[in-house]
């Protein structure tokens, strides 16, 4: 059973104004009925990168990236949550198989647009699933990074995170300057500062995390926009730092701090979102959800 989501609408802020940082939550049928937080039981999570990397940037060289943003996140001293490298695998499918046995947390780009490979009337226009079944990029061309999460609905407990990269529409590049020109055509590869895979992927674990985009501190890393060429969110912002900190605090495991008890649901409800198009959701026999969290950039 498949139903439409957008997890956003659901999203409260945690903390006093100063502590603008955002925990994800399980979104519920109203905003009066909170649900529980999105959270790791073992604050060790690996991570595998999928062995093609990224045609623009270079396998080498973005593997050498992301384990820089697994450090963005391990070096924090008030948290005992650690990011770990996996290695690399040949797998590139995202999602969750409550039946499997290879549940890998996975970092993949999506070199080609579904628009481009798909043939006309496949059903997975209408079903879902054409990213993994044509290894493409199936969301807005105007969206970076994509990272899908699976969780339980009964306690928020996270059992499954997913980041695929739009390679199809972005540059992707691991140089520190210069920038590239802004409104002007950016070769592939790029020798400038496109969109930087270090910045992006210190953004999208932060969904890996817990941690939801903010829309009111631009200077935070899980500000929920970026510009080309920029690399300021290769390190984490204090918001971030205490975004973590308040997650997975040193010692704690984890602190699912649930809110309210909603029952396990048989059916996910459609939201409205601005600039976004819904997320899509899959219940689960073990009432598990999936949610899709986008990351938007700009020229």
């Amino acid at each position: 059973m498949r139903a439409a989501l957008l997890l956003s609408s659901a999203l409260l802020l945690f903390g006093s104004p100063a502590q603008a940082f955002v925990r994800a939550r399980v979104p519920t049928a109203t905003s009066q009925e909170p649900g529980p937080y999105l959270y790791w039981a073992h604050p060790r999570v690996p991570m595998h990168f999928n062995q093609l990397g990224s045609r623009d940037a270079g396998q080498l060289e973005a593997l050498a990236a992301t384990r820089a943003s697994y450090a963005a996140w391990n070096e924090v001293e008030c948290s005992d949550f650690e990011l770990v490298h996996a290695g690399t695998t040949a797998k590139n499918e995202a999602g969750f198989d409550p039946m499997g046995d290879d549940d890998t947390n996975l970092i993949v780009w999506r070199e080609v647009a579904c628009e481009e490979v798909v043939p006309p009337g496949d059903s997975c226009f209408v079903n879902g699933g054409c990213n993994n079944k044509y290894d493409c990029w199936d969301e807005s061309p105007w969206v970076a990074g994509v990272t899908t999460i699976t969780f339980s609905f009964r306690t928020g407990e996270i059992v499954d995170a997913d980041i695929e990269l739009n390679g199809a529409g972005f540059v992707f590049t691991t140089v520190d300057s210069p920038e590239c020109l802004p409104g002007r055509p950016i070769p592939r590869p790029a020798s400038c500062v496109a969109t930087d895979v270090q910045n992006t992927l210190t953004h999208e674990l932060g969904h890996v995390i817990g941690l939801a985009d903010v829309y009111d501190d631009p200077g935070a890393t899980l500000y929920w926009q970026a510009k080309t060429g920029e690399v300021s969110k290769r390190t984490l912002s204090q918001d971030d730092i205490d975004g973590l900190c308040a997650l997975y605090p040193p010692g704690s495991g984890s602190t699912p701090l649930v809110a309210g008890s909603p029952e396990e649901r048989a059916r996910g409800c459609a939201c409205g979102g601005s600039g976004a198009s819904p997320a899509a959701l899959l219940l689960l026999p073990l009432a598990l959800g999936l949610v899709r969290r986008r990351r938007a950039a700009w020229a």
